[in-house]
């Protein structure tokens, strides 16, 4: 049955007044435990100072893009590593008295790693920075602190000197090798430009204007060309005698007409005469005669073109020879075969003019891709060279500023100061744990009983819980002895009390004097 917590209170009350001297007892070595450990635990002393770095002086703005000034957040982040240098590690061991003993070199660095792991470097805000260092000496925790914010001080400020004095160094000799490039390459752009006068702008477009008016020439000159070669092949033909103008003018087509007249004569006396009649018989003996001398005309024609294919030579019948028509042919075709030695020479000489141009095209092609390679290597190396002018000069002011103590500075915001109270868990903590403790505990210790012990402590619990009916309660009753001996005990307690009271009293007069 659970039971309500005045009824648990009650039961703790009495619990605790019937084990007093066992919970007193208890809370007096709680109390003094704790007192014990607050004298004899080591105290610690933490000396801090703040670092303020500026860099936002009236400079600052008016340099801005000029100058580059050394960054809050580098020195922060490298204040750990400046501080446990060597250097500045030596310096404080020797002004924080740490070298008094004659220490070895292995406890030397014993001292020094103990050194870091006390001292806490940290940025506070945006331009501030801490350094903290906690020692069981007040005064080597003061010296410390002091000695490393101005160590610190001293090396940053040689540091962001050596830094642009680095910087400068470097960026003037970048300065003097691309001039020296720069130089080179210039020289070799007008040595170019000189040995290749045709390596220029503008002249690749003259030269393929040139070769399209070159293939325009060459293309009407074999269309003429074609042109003569069928002019003259047809004033071959005609002058060969297969025309038919030529047919009709010589000596066979002579014949051939005149017998064609007698014929039709004939034919004419035919019709009114008979065949003895005089003219007919002469007319026929005219055409025999004709169609004889034909014969013998195609004949001899026929042995003197067989004669001329032998020899490779055209026959050219006399007739036609003597005819002006014939002669007009030979004039027209003797003009075909000089204007086609013409046209031949011509188009001979366009494509050589041609093939000079190819040529000199692909020197002008070679010329302008060496040219342009030339003149890239030059524009960035000017532009390069250009480039570390400005930064040169920028490094030239910023070395000046830090010089002259213009830009980044470093003051100390806060000094450093001997701690009189050490930090963390102190002697006065202790003594009211001890007093907390001796109290609560006990009480603590003695409410977990209650909750845990299974006997019934009220009348009610055996009626509600076991439905048992209760007849009546009997209380405690103590005789006279038993009444004296426990006044006698209440003011043993007492007493005991005060004494602890005492106690806790005097040790932390003697903690407060420095005695102990």
């Amino acid at each position: 049955m659970q039971l309500p917590f005045e009824d648990i209170l009650k039961v703790v009350v009495a619990e605790v007044y019937a084990k007093r001297n066992v919970l007193f007892l208890l809370s007096a070595i709680i109390s003094l435990s704790s007192l014990t450990v607050g004298v004899y635990w080591p105290k610690h002393y933490t000396a801090s100072t703040i670092i303020h770095v500026d860099n936002s002086n009236i400079l600052q703005p008016l340099m801005e893009g000029a100058a580059e000034t050394t960054r809050v957040d580098d020195l922060s982040s490298n204040a750990r590593e400046i501080i446990f240098g060597e250097k500045i590690m030596a310096q404080i061991l020797e002004v924080a008295g740490w070298l008094e003993s004659n220490p070895s070199n292995i406890e030397q660095e014993r001292i020094k790693k103990s050194i870091r792991e006390n001292v806490k470097i940290k940025a506070i805000g945006e331009n501030l920075l801490k350094i903290e260092y906690r020692s069981d000496d007040a005064e080597r925790a003061y010296i410390t602190a002091k000695e490393m914010a101005e160590m610190f001080i001293r090396e940053g400020e040689k540091s962001k000197i050596a830094e642009s004095n680095s910087a400068y160094e470097f960026i003037d000799k970048q300065v003097n090798e691309y001039l020296e490039k720069l130089t080179n390459a210039e020289e070799e752009l007008r040595e170019f430009r000189s040995n290749n006068p045709e390596s220029r702008r503008g002249l690749e477009g003259e030269v393929s204007g040139r070769i399209s008016r070159l293939h325009s020439s060459i293309e009407q000159a074999k269309l003429e060309l074609r042109e003569t070669l069928i002019r003259r092949d047809s004033l071959k033909k005609q002058l060969s005698g297969e025309a038919a103008i030529t047919i009709s003018q010589s000596r066979e087509g002579q014949y051939r007409a005149k017998i064609a007249s007698m014929q039709t004569q004939l034919e004419t006396l035919r019709l009114d005469f008979k065949e003895t009649y005089p003219d007919i018989v002469r007319l026929k003996h005219q055409i025999e005669d004709l169609k004889h001398s034909m014969s013998r005309e195609i004949e001899k024609r026929e042995e003197a073109q067989k004669r001329a294919n032998h020899k490779g030579s055209v026959y050219i019948d006399e007739a036609i020879i003597l005819n002006p028509l014939y002669q007009q042919l030979r004039s027209d075709m003797s003009a075909a075969e000089t204007q086609i030695a013409t046209l031949k020479a011509r188009i001979s000489e366009l494509n050589s003019m041609l093939k000079t141009e190819f040529e000199r095209a692909n020197k002008i092609h070679a010329g302008e891709a060496m040219l342009s390679k030339l003149t890239r290597d030059y524009t960035v190396n000017q532009e390069i060279y250009q480039d570390l002018l400005r930064r040169r000069e920028n490094a030239r002011v910023s070395r000046s500023l830090d010089e002259e103590q213009q830009g980044l500075t470093f003051k100390i915001q806060e000094p450093a100061k001997i701690p009189l109270l050490p930090t963390g868990i102190r002697f006065l903590h202790f003594a009211v744990l001890g007093i907390v403790g001796g109290v609560f505990a006990p009480l603590g210790l003695i409410y977990f009983l209650v909750i845990l012990d299974p006997r019934i402590r009220f009348s009610r619990v055996i009626s509600e819980k076991l439905q048992l009916p209760v007849i009546a309660e009997l209380p405690v009753y103590m005789s006279e002895s038993e009444i004296r001996k426990e006044k006698i005990n209440n003011i043993l307690l007492i007493i005991g009390g005060l004494m602890l009271v005492v106690v806790y009293g005097y040790v932390a007069w003697l903690k407060r004097t420095g005695q102990i």
